[in-house]
């Protein structure tokens, strides 16, 4: 019989419990027991799921203070910390880590950089006791190689040397247990003969102790399937839903390589909230059945990409809802595709506006390519903002204060009349153009009062898309935000932004920018339709947005900003899937942009291994790129150095996610 598997449920809480007790404990409202006990109590609960929602079996350790990768390198002993304070301190502090992507999602993890390390003398050891009696069964754990492959700091000549110690950390630990769950993502991306190698030798290595060792790998195919499954471990855990190759090329495989396996089945989706074809999954899980002796159905990657549970979502239409599963829900349609529950299933097809899908069919290659080179706009922009040669300005956000979200969440229930809200948003744009001007800088912005967040502002204005009351997810560390669910033709019915920043524009005579977020932004933080190419769905959006900044234009705003921090987030794992990726990525942003060659074009870009990519966002045909530059040293810097970049740059230098101050030497 087929059994169930989860991993990987939100740690944030129905109500984002965890967010809230952590941030106590950064105001100084609770102490550090009061902070153990809140942690205990989440984690608890997070492991309870499961089993409440008739699981049959999880892995234990699976929650974090604040992130995952993090722990490890402290159990491991890359990273001494003495206290919570200290902890945090890595976290968001004066010694805040790096912050980068987690593969092709916007979860963020912090990277541990071992530039300065010697590792002639520097031991790695088990610093940090899991309690067997608290977890007493499946460990949790990332794996050394993944942990070691998107660590970053060790020489290609020692990472073999570096590796083989990590793993005999990990046989140590995991020798203590009957069963341990280690995440191995990393084994997905394009690796090298050695590396296959070097894995290979690690879990012949880990497998020599009396402990069953379960393998996962998830967001896309191991292009090593084969050696994969011969590796000697108890089971090995595979995503049948990004990893679109995985199961025909486990099939081809003799018989005999899943005799002894157990076979954790990935067939329900971990990042997308369309409910699973339970008939399909059924009827693969019957040919499966016929090659392993012991097969559980499981979800296809971790369970915290999606929001906790559709319970309390009351503005959902129903027609669309029937059609809808979040994380709890997930774990429901395991036990569905177990009983063979073929009920639930009904393959949603959005509603079309032929209007907007015959706009998308006649683009032509005109329109993502301006006629005027970056070069010769840039003289037009020269004479009609008058800059200075050094100017300053800010990424766009001021802080969300209570009466910014009093003022939302009074017109939002009701309390205030629309003029009111107006006029309370009017008096926030004036503040912050007043505190701007009293600061000297030279290109102002209006604050972002009006707004709940960079993408679901605009989804709430586009038809096509749907917002959720309580669909928060996790981004990084206590850091939680709502995507929309993308379900029909895209389309602006009316301007979005435009009120707010023809208003400040009115308060100076300096630029003001104009605040947009990117087409490949708003996809990648939201939940696309599965039922037209997402090349389509970018491009809708892009239209839209290109009419925003033609009202801009309008309205006499010299300056617009369209944010992409996710453009490199999408970046497909494999490198043979790059190319069909930045045609309608790049395409969709200088689709977005091509209006006016007088209105100067600003990119904002953040928190990512952009110098991979360089080369493509030098394709992206804005004026000005702003990009961070604090937690992650200005590496991107040097990368813009080594190509022919003729744009102009703004360098971000102070990390907006740490509440320490930097000093002019920092």
């Amino acid at each position: 019989m087929v059994k169930t598997y989860a991993y990987g449920f939100p740690r944030i809480g129905k109500n984002r419990e965890y967010k809230k007790y952590t941030e106590d404990f950064w105001k100084g409202k609770i102490n550090r027991k009061e902070l153990n006990e809140q942690y205990y109590i989440s984690e608890s609960k997070l492991e309870k799921t499961y089993s409440h929602n008739g699981i049959d079996w999880n892995p234990m350790y699976e929650f974090s203070p604040y992130d995952k990768m993090l722990d490890t390198a402290i159990m491991l002993n890359a990273h001494k910390v003495g206290s919570a304070e200290h902890y945090y301190d890595l976290c968001r502090g004066k010694n805040a880590l790096e912050m980068t992507k987690w593969f092709n999602t916007n979860y963020h993890y912090l990277v541990t950089d071992f530039s300065e390390y010697d590792f002639d003398n520097f031991k790695f050891r088990l610093s940090k006791n899991i309690n067997k009696e608290r977890y007493p069964d499946n460990l949790y754990l990332i794996g050394p190689f993944t942990f070691l492959k998107l660590s970053k700091g060790i020489p290609a000549d020692k990472f073999e040397s570096v590796l083989y110690q990590v793993a005999d950390v990990y046989k140590l630990l995991i020798s203590k247990f009957d069963n341990v769950h280690i995440d191995e993502p990393a084994f997905v991306m394009d690796l090298t003969r050695e590396e296959i190698i070097t894995i290979k030798n690690v879990y012949t290595n880990l497998s020599k102790v009396d402990t069953n060792i379960n393998l996962f790998t998830y967001y896309d195919d191991v292009d090593w399937l084969e050696e994969f499954v011969s590796l000697p471990v108890n089971g090995i855990g595979l995503d049948f839903v990004n990893g679109k190759n995985n199961l025909e090329n486990l099939l081809k495989l003799d018989s005999s390589y899943l005799e002894n396996k157990t076979l954790f089945a990935g067939f329900v989706d971990g990042t997308n909230v369309w409910r699973t074809d339970i008939r399909h999954a059924c009827n693969n899980l019957d040919t499966l059945e016929k090659v392993t002796n012991d097969l559980y159905v499981t979800n296809a990657g971790p369970l915290y990409h999606l929001p906790v549970t559709l319970e309390g979502e009351n503005n959902i239409p129903e027609e669309l809802k029937t059609h809808l599963s979040f994380a709890t829900e997930k774990l429901s349609e395991l036990v569905d595709i177990q009983n063979k529950d073929f009920a639930k299933y009904s393959k949603y097809v959005g509603k079309p506006n032929k209007l907007v899908s015959d706009r998308v069919s006649n683009l032509k290659d005109d329109d993502f390519v301006k006629s005027l080179d970056v070069v010769e706009r840039r003289k037009l922009q020269d004479k009609i903002l008058n800059l200075p040669e050094l100017p300053t300005t800010t990424i766009g956000s001021f802080p969300q204060t209570k009466e910014v979200r009093v003022n939302r969440l009074h017109h939002k229930k009701g309390k205030i009349t629309t003029e009111e809200y107006n006029n309370t948003v009017d008096n926030f744009v004036k503040d912050a153009i007043e505190f701007q001007e009293d600061l000297g800088f030279d290109v102002l912005v209006h604050g972002e009062s009006e707004r709940s967040d960079m993408v679901e502002h605009f989804c709430q204005r586009m038809d096509g898309m749907q917002s959720t009351d309580n669909g928060w997810i996790i981004s990084y560390g206590t850091r939680c935000y709502r995507p929309s669910i993308i379900h029909g033709d895209v389309s602006r019915p009316e301007p979005m932004t435009i009120r707010e920043i023809e208003y400040a524009q009115s308060l100076t005579d300096k630029p003001v920018k104009g605040m947009l977020t990117g087409a490949v932004t708003i996809m990648a933080w939201d939940f696309v339709r599965k039922d037209i190419p997402i090349q389509d769905v970018s491009y809708q959006i892009a239209l839209s947005l290109q009419d925003e900044i033609r009202d801009y234009e309008k309205a006499g705003i010299k300056m617009v900003q369209v944010d992409e921090p996710a453009f490199r987030e999408l970046v497909p794992i494999k490198q043979k899937n790059h190319e069909d990726y930045f045609d309608w990525a790049i395409k969709s942003y200088n689709l977005s942009t091509n209006t006016n060659h007088r209105t100067q074009i600003h990119c904002h870009m953040c928190y990512s291994e952009f110098n991979e990519i360089v080369h493509q966002i030098n394709q992206l045909d804005f004026d000005v790129v702003s990009i961070e530059c604090s937690r992650s040293g200005g590496e991107i810097i040097e990368a813009f150095e080594n190509i022919d970049f003729k744009r102009q740059i703004g360098l971000g230098v102070w990390d907006i996610h740490s509440p320490a101050i930097p000093t002019k030497n920092d």
